[in-house]
């Protein structure tokens, strides 16, 4: 704000913001992908991977398939698949799907779904992720002669969602169940909630219930309101459905509970209304659901849409009026009927959704304290995590925090500095999709394409480098004390020399 007022000081920190990009680009370590493995059409294989690190794959798809299942079942720990037809080694922010559920999962594409096989060959590529230290098996099947329903039993009494949950299920103890994920091997407090979380001074979402103690208190010193609803979760700018619930205040703001049929957008963009069926009377899917339909319209790829954890009729996409994805298997979606812009508005009454967007502020004083502020640093982390860093969940809060703190006074240094920090790690791990970002990156790539900036990365980034540095630094203060010293002798002279008068 005072570089408006003082041009020459607008200068200085523009050249101190290069400087810093320039340190920070010699500090941090470019993150090598490792190679994609081949992976088997209708093939289940055992692999590992490491905390916060990726394992990649890549399967060709036959030409005949009308529709495959990818399936990913852990045997420990908490791994998370990215699937992508257009980007090699998918992460979080460049994924066209993501399967980030507690135990064994199965995720069905069918081949009239977006982005599906782009061209031929038609290649599938997979990131594991693991949130945890986690083994795992993976596989994609052909589907096209299955009734494509997710929860398919493997054998009589187990489906899929059963297996690797965290509870023993007898139905499911079967080797065409996979011994039920080893849970019989294991007694856990909850689904997901593996030995020793409890009480590890982490929070784990999966412990957050009454039967872990409510994760003995690493998540929050209070007991929650409801399973899964962690204390951030209300009031974050997304409709959580474990918060969407009368002991969780229906997650404050974030799920537009109590709004009126009140909209004036003529395609009802604004339309935060109840109506839950469609024209022809067809049941809305949940918004957060994958089945029966799955789909791409999720809060995560809107943001500002009002999707989440509920069933409403929303158009987030740009489409003529508010519609939905139906729970008939048969019919995947179809406009719904919520009367004219306007026609259902008092006096003066003005649409929730921009009552909500006008009266948002960087930071609020709730309790725990809320606003893009808070949710920006809760969705990026400390810096350290590559699934918190590079998710599409920071991305959009850094967005949103764009919006409603870089002209907020008092909050603008904590945000301008959190911002820097979390750039930079996005620089290290090597991704750099975020709009968010733009500028930071734009001038770390001009950075880069300099005549030897490579080499003056590496030199940057060595251990020569920081000791170069630290002499410098080291000689700075012994000359900041000797011209100190020699002023205080001048000065000293000056006070105790003898007057010419009593020469």
């Amino acid at each position: 704000r005072l570089t408006q007022k003082h041009p020459l000081l607008g200068t200085a920190v523009a050249m101190l913001r290069k400087a810093l990009a320039l340190v920070g680009l010699g500090l941090v370590a470019s993150q090598e992908f490792g190679d994609e493995k081949t992976l088997e059409m209708n093939k289940l294989i055992s692999s590992f991977v490491n905390e916060d690190s990726f394992q990649y794959y890549a399967v060709t798809i036959p030409s005949t398939s009308s529709a495959i299942k990818i399936k990913l079942i852990p045997s420990y720990g908490d791994p998370d698949a990215y699937l992508s037809f257009t980007s090699p080694e998918p992460d979080d922010l460049t994924a066209t799907w993501v399967m980030d559920d507690v135990g064994a999962e199965e995720q069905v594409i069918k081949r009239d779904a977006v982005d599906f096989c782009t061209g031929e060959p038609c290649m599938l590529h997979i990131s594991v992720y693991g949130y945890d230290e986690s083994e795992y098996m993976v596989g994609v099947f052909d589907a096209s002669s299955t009734t494509l329903k997710i929860e398919s039993e493997c054998a009589p009494g187990c489906k899929q969602d059963m297996i690797a949950d965290g509870v023993c299920q007898p139905a499911c103890k079967t080797s065409s169940c996979y011994d039920d994920g080893g849970d019989c091997d294991k007694q856990n407090c909850a689904p997901g909630c593996d030995e020793g979380w409890v009480g590890d001074e982490y929070c784990d979402e999966a412990c957050f219930v009454e039967a872990c103690n409510w994760d003995g208190g690493d998540c929050s010193e209070n007991s929650g309101c409801n399973t899964g609803c962690l204390p951030e979760y209300i009031n974050d700018g997304e409709c959580d459905s474990e918060c969407n619930v009368a002991a969780c205040s229906f997650d404050g703001d974030d799920c537009f509970h109590g709004a009126t049929e009140c909209y004036g957008e003529a395609d009802g963009s604004d339309y935060r209304g109840a109506k839950n069926s469609t024209k022809s009377g067809k049941e809305c899917q949940a918004w957060d659901a994958q089945f029966p339909q799955q789909h791409t319209r999720t809060h995560l790829n809107y943001p500002d849409g009002g999707l989440g954890g509920h069933n409403r009729c929303r158009n987030a996409d740009g489409e003529t009026a508010p519609w939905c994805y139906t729970v008939d298997a048969e019919i995947r979606y179809e406009m719904c009927d919520v009367g004219q812009p306007w026609q259902h508005c008092k006096q003066n009454e003005i649409p929730r959704a921009v009552q909500v967007a006008g009266g948002k502020m960087c930071l609020m004083p709730t309790q725990p304290p809320s606003g893009p502020l808070p949710t920006f640093e809760a969705k990026c982390g400390n810096g350290e995590n590559h699934g918190d860093i590079c998710s599409r969940e920071c991305c959009n809060a850094a967005k949103a925090a764009a919006a409603f703190c870089a002209n907020d006074e008092q909050h603008f240094g904590r945000y301008q500095e959190y911002k820097m920090k979390v750039a930079f790690s996005q620089l290290k791990f090597n991704c750099t999709s975020c709009d968010a970002f733009s500028d930071f990156f734009s001038n770390a790539e001009t950075i880069l394409q300099m005549g030897g900036g490579s080499k003056m990365i590496r030199f940057a980034d060595s251990v020569g480098f920081k000791v170069l540095v630290a002499a410098f630094l080291i000689m700075l203060i012994m000359l900041c004390v000797i011209a100190a010293s020699i002023a205080r002798y001048v000065w000293q002279r000056r006070q105790y020399a003898m007057p010419e008068s009593a020469v």
